[in-house]
């Protein structure tokens, strides 16, 4: 029996009878699983549907309302101490359950939440409440404890893999309680909490590794003189392109400007049967590099890329200003 098991006894055995709710048929449920059930039986939501959580290849940018990430060197602690919080100016549009985040107005779980009474648990976004979210390691998250009596309580978390439990003896206040979440460490964190016997509703924090947004490459005006023929006048004869992979040129402020392709004007933006509306298509070879270029007619915008056999690449670009891909 592996530590992640052993920690899942050891809370059920701290938890009592209460627990019993989450437990079906001598099945322990996933976290979340026994409140969509008991909503759907009030006719709320949809009825559980199996399955693992979501696998660590998820971009956690989907869950972005639900973190931030300070790059100051500060020290966080990974649990802060509960801090009083008035909901009555940020009450969400809707609430997330489970795993599969399914979704419930806020104004029927509030219906629901009064007529069970009891603790709940949540993940506090920008717009939306939510029991599960994957967020990146370095992340904070802020926790949000509801009771309707509050008083000295305690906040258990499991993590795995490692399974280890932590227990942290907090006062929560009557009403609803923030409470900060550092993700420190990679790995599923499982928090719930208890006040005098009352057991919340628990929520799971998937941290990942943290990836950089992408830095798009780009392409800046040049002012260098390029060879004569290189600028041409715009009734001058394209060069037909053909390849396996496509390009889209777009640009928001730019219109009739030239395309060259390798050192080969292609075509015209507008012109020739292309309508002016600022996007300009054509065909290169794949699993190759090539040089893009746009003239506006004052600048150049040459930039070398790669382009992915079969695949699709677009290159914005506006007057006077960077390019990127």
């Amino acid at each position: 029996m592996n530590k992640f098991v052993i920690s899942i006894i050891l809370i059920i055995s701290l938890m009592g009878s209460v627990l019993a709710l989450d437990v079906k048929n001598g099945v322990e449920m996933r976290p979340g699983e026994a409140t969509a059930e008991k909503l759907f039986n009030l006719g709320i939501g949809q009825p559980w549907v199996g399955g693992n959580p979501p696998s660590a290849s998820t971009y956690y940018y989907t869950y972005s309302q639900y973190y931030s990430i300070d790059k100051g060197s500060s020290t966080k602690r990974h649990i802060e101490a509960p801090k009083k919080h008035e909901i009555e100016n940020e009450i969400p549009a809707t609430v997330y359950f489970s795993y599969q985040m399914q979704a419930v107005p806020y104004t029927q779980y509030k219906t629901y939440s009064t007529y069970t009474g009891g603790n709940s648990l949540w993940i506090q976004g920008t717009t939306s409440w939510t029991q599960y979210a994957q967020v990146p390691q370095g992340s904070s998250l802020t926790l949000l404890a509801t009771s309707s009596s509050g008083g000295n309580g305690y906040l258990y978390e499991i993590n795995h893999p490692s399974g280890v439990l932590s227990k942290n003896s907090f006062y929560f206040f009557p009403g609803s309680s923030q409470i900060g979440f550092y993700a420190d460490t990679i790995g599923q964190h499982i928090l719930l909490f208890i006040i005098n016997g009352q057991v919340s509703n628990s929520v799971v924090i998937d941290v990942v590794a943290y990836s950089p947004p992408y830095q798009y490459p780009t392409l800046v005006p040049s002012i260098q003189p390029y060879p004569q023929g290189t600028i041409l006048p715009p009734d001058s004869t394209p060069t037909t392109t053909t390849g396996d992979s496509t390009a889209i040129i777009v640009s928001q402020g730019m219109r009739g400007y030239q395309v060259f392709l390798d050192g080969n004007y292609i075509g015209t933006e507008g012109a020739g049967g292309d309508p002016l509306d600022g996007r300009f298509t054509f065909k290169v070879a794949g699993n190759q590099n090539h040089e893009v270029r746009v003239y506006d007619g004052r600048f150049n915008y040459p930039k070398t890329m790669f382009f992915e056999r079969g695949g699709t690449k677009i290159i914005n670009v506006e007057p006077g200003t960077a390019v990127y891909i």
